[in-house]
């Protein structure tokens, strides 16, 4: 029978692989939509270029989905409110 120690060290290791899989689908889809971003420190924090606005630009960490707008000082979660914020639309 497993112990509280086997619980943590399973939890540890999905929440590795979540933080991993969210990086590599954020930062597949800007790609694919042609979105201009700057990869810093192997990919964990992007620096994303917004539409429209050439002053705009966010830090985004894909792994958590934060998202932080330099110019304005919005923030939150998650890659499809960060396109939002930025101008982009579900078209783009």
């Amino acid at each position: 029978m497993g112990d509280v120690g086997d619980v943590f060290r399973e939890m540890t290791k999905y929440k590795k692989a979540k933080r991993a899989d969210n990086t590599t689908k954020s930062t597949q889809l800007l790609e694919d939509r042609g979105i201009l971003f700057e990869s810093k420190n192997d990919g964990a924090h992007l620096i994303v270029a917004s539409r429209g606005y050439p002053s705009l630009v966010a830090d985004f960490w894909p792994s958590t989905g934060k998202w932080i707008v330099r110019e304005n000082g919005g923030k939150g979660r998650g890659v499809f409110p960060l396109l939002k914020k930025l101008g982009y639309t579900d078209n783009s």
